[in-house]
């Protein structure tokens, strides 16, 4: 647990040092995001702390190398998988870049998230089964490969599309992660959960410097990176060290990732019903309906957050006991985002 706990701290630590650095650098080389109408912000903001977060989540690497522990011997056993997702995060995180810098159209990002997804499944990032709550597991075949690259480009594109306001995506990925370690380490999957604690400190350690008020914005290179993470680690997440096998996707993974993918579907659905393009950005999200009820950024956050900690609750206590009844709390966080989409629709008409 002390290796556990050093890796939280070092992560975190990394990135609360390097994140002014980085803030500089942006600001230096223009890496900046302009107020617009459908921005919240009013003035000039560096947009590249992906980079610090990115620095962070590989920084607590090095002490693997420097110590011999339990941890470090299945970190070393599983070395080939780290740095397949360390290659394909800074992919990733390149291309963000690009886009905070020149501006990258949907379809280039769709096209590099999606051979990313490839090479990840080449490496042994599958979904090669989804648990069924009742009956036997649903086998995918042939399918394997479709859901997986689903899964993966659908979680990165979830994760890009909460980071509207300040700290929200940062927040929601750090609540994420750490619900995956504890699961991780109470069921002695130390791989994953190496992986998640290095995640959640990143994002902790770059939270001061991007809750509201934001003095850094990750930008798509932070996003991005975050969401291919999260997507990658919760396939691991079903990964049987003992015999090198994957088992089913669990369906707690749903309620995990409640929030963006209630919000990404419904905001989706609603450009496809009003016959807008579904990559053309506007103001629909979650968030977005928040603040229109007044509610300012840090209360919007504070909300998303606890709805978000709300579901990792739920997940955590599904992951070792199916229970109809911790199905109906989850149905019913659903249904309060859902509440949220519907009444914010009929209060902007009222208005």
């Amino acid at each position: 647990m002390r290796t556990f706990f050093t890796i939280l701290i070092l992560s975190s630590t990394v990135t609360f040092l390097l994140t002014p650095l980085i803030r500089r650098i942006a600001l230096d080389w223009g890496a900046v995001d302009r107020p617009s109408c459908r921005k919240i912000h009013t003035s000039l903001m560096p947009r590249l702390g992906g980079l610090a977060v990115f620095f962070g989540f590989c920084s607590p690497w090095v002490f693997f190398y420097l110590v011999e522990n339990r941890v470090s011997l299945v970190f070393l056993e599983y070395e080939k998988m780290f740095f397949s997702l360390a290659g394909c995060s800074l992919c990733m995180l390149f291309l963000g870049i690009y886009d905070d810098f020149k501006g990258a159209d949907a379809f280039k990002k769709l096209f590099v998230q999606i051979s990313v997804a490839l090479v990840l499944y080449y490496f042994g990032y599958r979904i090669e089964s989804l648990s069924n709550p009742f009956g036997s597991d649903w086998v995918l075949g042939v399918a394997s490969l479709p859901v997986t690259l689903l899964w993966i480009v659908g979680i990165t594109n979830a994760i890009n599309l909460l980071d509207g306001i300040d700290g929200l995506a940062v927040g929601i990925t750090a609540s994420t992660a750490l619900t995956l370690s504890v699961i991780n380490i109470l069921g002695g999957q130390t791989m994953v959960a190496l992986l998640c604690l290095c995640l959640a400190g990143a994002c902790l350690g770059f939270l001061p410097y991007n809750f509201s008020p934001a003095r850094i914005f990750l930008g798509d290179s932070g996003s991005l990176f975050l969401g291919l993470v999260l997507s990658s680690v919760s396939i691991l997440s079903s990964y049987k060290a003992a015999t090198a096998t994957f088992v089913a996707m669990p369906i707690y993974m749903v309620f995990l990732f409640g929030l963006p993918l209630i919000d990404t579907a419904s905001v989706f659905i609603g450009r496809l019903l009003s016959g807008r393009s579904v990559f053309k950005a506007d103001m629909t999200h979650v968030h977005h309906r928040l603040l229109r009820f007044g509610w300012t950024q840090k209360q919007a956050a504070y909300i998303l957050y606890s709805l978000s900690v709300g579901f990792g609750l739920v997940s955590m206590m599904m992951s070792f006991e199916k229970s109809p009844f911790l199905v109906l709390i989850g149905g019913l966080l659903i249904l309060v985002v859902l509440g949220i989409i519907y009444r914010s629709e009929h209060f902007s008409k009222d208005r």
